[in-house]
């Protein structure tokens, strides 16, 4: 803020109006973070989360009206407690309209200063299918390919908010147009007191098809409703680089005041690396026609001083390049969805590592080149928070093996566990920063911890180390020494572990406990000892000789939304390794995901904690995966191999093949 020795107030008085009336991040951590977001006039002022649960408590009106409750699968639902998600109430009950406006108008007689109330339909779906709704519902899926249940959902809105606005008629709703109510409904103009919140991740719009998409839905939205609220997902935490994106987002806020869109929220949960992003937003949410160019120089010299802005503007100019125009062309980006994969760090396959010495370059020169401590502070503070992505970037790409296949030599797959080693030196400084330092940190802080993230989590995502499996298979020299010395010595357990399950593998003589462990035995499309485990109905699996590792034969999971190979098997106390491979088509892109579990089950056949680890599978390659378990005595009577597969689209493609499980030497 700059100092001035006189203050001058203008005689004619100056007001302003923000062009849009609600504007609120979450994920804030308070003290400074809240202190920043009221000087930059973020402020939330009406409600629409999912509330329906709360508008009937489950724990009273299952006993007082049970009728309330949606029906599934020909049965009614009762959810067990007040925090049940899953469910929605069944919309044509006789009586629920009134119950609802009864207990809305009591709400606002005990919170008079409430000015908005949420009819926010409950998380995860669940509609009622009764034949009452089924009979006002059209019978076909919307643009998100769920169930349309619009018209029924606003209709029934309409009539509540009727009730109630005959004793508050200033009041406001608000709503989510979220998963089976996300269309505008066909045959009912939405009550002009109610702000629908429409749920997307608008950075996809850089995609030209999905932006027309989202502006040809936001005018169908506003022909049915006079007021519209966004819902974004602009996360900076977890992300592993600054995603900024100043321009696009202030050509979206422009075209969403233009059509309607007066309230903007944003699941934000910041990492205050990413710089100006959360103060041009809101600058711009303020008034979306500032230029974005005087704001961000506004920004860069207010931060670190004329001297040394220049190289914060290029640094950030560098990573806005990267997520609004290289990004499209990533195996990461999804077309598909409401939102991109925030928890999936695939996108730094898709960086240099010259980038990331170039960043350092840039902050390290303005560091030097700030004038004040102040300057310096804020300069070394974004520094500081530039460490986690290039420690991040570094643990990533040393674990990615040349050309992304197999090695071909000795010396190759030397090289390779050397940069192995490396990246995990970066894997626990990640760690140290995330875990350890920036937790106490009122500005570094990250609101969704790594901790979160199975790809974070790994250590130097040690998945990489099957690359060198076929060299050290074929011969016992330095390879399979230096695998022997990680097994023995690597700083991370997870390391160790994966380097001990390669290394019995490549040494042979171990016989796999799995029955049938490359689906050579079967009949047709099913495989001997294997059990297909198909979640939702969603996709398939099949024994094919389309393609295999070892053999002739591998399981085919296609389309496959969740579900996988499973069988299981006695054990005694000891250390097991369970390993697989997995291959998707060349060319196929997708952020579905394999996991590979080894589930301990007790003498009663409950689940215990398991181990496992999960990767987005390469396309055009097979790639190895491996867990391994210590089962103590008395701990565990049979495991559970399962090969998870996880997030696929129709016509997509994964092959799995050689699931052995081992009970390693001690």
């Amino acid at each position: 803020v700059p100092k001035h020795t006189t203050l001058a107030v203008p005689p004619t008085p100056v007001r302003q109006e923000p062009a849009f009336f609600s504007r609120l991040f979450s994920g804030l951590r308070g003290g400074a973070q809240t202190d920043w977001a009221r000087r930059n006039r973020m402020r939330g002022r009406v409600h629409f989360h999912h509330n329906l649960l709360n508008l009937f408590p489950p724990e009273t009106y299952t006993a007082t009206h049970p009728e309330f409750f949606p029906v599934q699968n020909g049965q009614r639902f009762l959810p067990p407690t007040n925090d049940t998600h899953a469910w929605q109430p069944c919309f044509t009950a006789p009586g629920i309209v009134e119950e609802a406006v009864a207990n809305i108008t009591r709400y606002f007689e005990q919170n008079p200063d409430a000015a908005s109330y949420s009819l926010g339909a409950n998380d995860s779906s669940g509609y009622c299918s009764c034949d009452a709704c089924l009979a006002r519902i059209p019978g076909d899926r919307n643009f998100l390919n769920r169930m349309d249940y619009s018209d029924l959902y606003y209709d029934w809105t309409n009539r509540v908010i009727a009730g109630v606005g005959e004793t508050y008629p200033d009041k406001w709703f608000g709503c989510l147009a979220y998963s089976e109510v996300a269309a505008p409904p066909r045959n009912v103009d939405v009550h002009p007191r109610l702000i629908p919140f429409m749920t997307y991740d608008r950075m996809k719009w850089i995609d030209p098809e999905i932006r027309a998409t989202g502006e040809e839905l936001t005018r169908a939205w506003h022909e049915k409703s006079p007021v519209l609220g966004w819902y974004d997902y602009i996360y900076g935490s977890p992300y592993c680089l600054p995603r900024v994106w100043f321009h696009h987002m202030a050509d979206y806020y422009r075209f969403g005041h233009a059509n309607g869109v007066r309230a903007l929220y944003a699941e934000a949960y910041p990492n205050w690396g990413e710089g100006p992003k959360l103060y041009v937003s809101l600058k711009l949410q303020w008034d979306p026609s500032r230029d974005v160019d005087e704001l961000l120089d506004e920004w860069f010299v207010r931060c670190v001083g004329a001297e040394a802005a220049p190289y914060l503007a290029k640094y950030y100019a560098h990573w806005e390049d990267f997520w609004t125009r290289r990004i499209l062309d990533s195996a990461w980006f999804s077309k598909g969805g409401q939102y991109l994969s925030f928890h999936t760090i695939r996108y730094l396959h898709d960086i240099d590592l010259d980038e990331i010495r170039e960043s350092r370059t840039l902050l390290e020169t303005a560091l030097a080149k700030a004038q004040t401590d102040k300057q310096k502070a804020r300069a070394a503070l974004l520094l500081r928070a530039f460490e986690y992505y290039e420690a991040t970037a570094y643990a990533c790409k040393a674990a990615v093996p040349p050309g992304g296949g197999p090695m071909e030599s000795e010396e190759a797959g030397l090289a390779f566990l050397d940069g192995v080693e490396e990246g995990l030196a970066y894997a626990v400084k990640r760690r140290r920063l995330a875990l350890d330092e920036f937790p106490t940190d009122p500005v570094l802080v990250h609101p969704i911890p790594m901790t979160q993230s199975s790809d974070l989590q790994k250590d130097a995502l040690a998945g990489g180390l099957w690359a060198v499996y076929d060299v050290a298979a074929a011969a016992d020299g330095p390879l399979r020494q230096r695998l022997r010395t990680l097994a023995r010595e690597a700083e991370s357990p997870g390391l160790q572990a994966e380097a001990a399950a390669l290394l019995a593998l490549a040494e042979g003589g171990l016989e796999p406990l799995t029955t049938n462990p490359g689906f050579e035995a079967g009949d047709g499309p099913a495989a001997d000892g294997w059990s297909w485990w198909v979640k939702w109905g969603v996709g398939s699996m099949r024994r094919t000789d389309a393609t295999a590792r070892s053999g002739a034969y591998s399981c085919l999971c296609d389309g496959m939304k969740r579900g996988g190979p499973h069988q299981t098997r006695d054990i005694t106390p000891g250390t097991y390794a369970l390993t697989c491979f997995v291959y998707a088509p060349d060319g196929q892109a997708s952020d579905g995901t394999v996991q590979l579990s080894l589930t301990l089950r007790d003498a009663d056949g409950k689940d215990l904690p398991s181990a496992s680890t999960k990767i987005v599978p390469r396309a055009g390659r097979w790639t190895g995966l491996a867990v391994v378990s210590r089962v103590p005595e008395g701990a565990a009577a049979a495991v559970r191999p399962i090969v998870i597969v996880d997030g696929f689209e129709p016509g997509q493609k994964v092959y799995v093949d050689d699931v052995e499980l081992y009970r390693l030497d001690e």
